[in-house]
């Protein structure tokens, strides 16, 4: 285990056809810029903050949207991997939430998100069956079930 553990939280973000919205990022330390992978929206807890607070702050810094009826947290996992080429140990905490909007506003990206971030869209559970991405975590399809019973 490394010495530095990092709190996060994740937010399973469904619309209303039960669709979740994924991010697409890049791992900076690839020069050739050809690791690429799905990932639902979330982020690190600051200090003291609550791990709701996190998540309500991480959704209307990534999304946008705010005000959403957080459940959770439902699920939680621990890994280690690497961040951008740094060994990072990780607990994350993950919530679900639902929206009718479908927008986005990326003006609350940070400038690491800005450039690890390439793209977003609303996926099916169908899609990410057949569509042969690399999406995190790996039980992401049945968080996803998951938080549609749950909201």
């Amino acid at each position: 285990m490394l010495d530095q553990t990092r709190v996060a939280v994740r937010i399973v973000l469904l619309d209303l056809s039960s669709r979740v919205l994924l991010f697409e990022g890049r791992d900076l330390s690839d020069s050739g810029d050809s690791v690429r992978f799905w990932f639902t929206a979330g982020g690190g807890v600051d200090g003291v903050e609550s791990l709701a607070d996190a998540a309500n702050r991480e959704l209307q810094e990534e999304t946008g949207q705010s005000g959403l009826k957080l459940v959770g947290p439902f699920h939680r996992r621990e890994l280690d991997f690497l961040n951008h080429g740094e060994p990072q140990h990780q607990i994350e905490h993950f919530f679900a939430a639902r929206t009718s909007d479908t927008s986005l506003s990326i003006h609350g990206w940070t400038e690491l998100e800005q450039r690890a971030m390439t793209t977003w869209r609303w996926w099916s559970t169908k899609e990410l069956e057949t569509a042969g991405v690399q999406y995190f975590p790996s039980s992401l399809l049945d968080l996803v079930r998951l938080a549609d019973v749950l909201v």
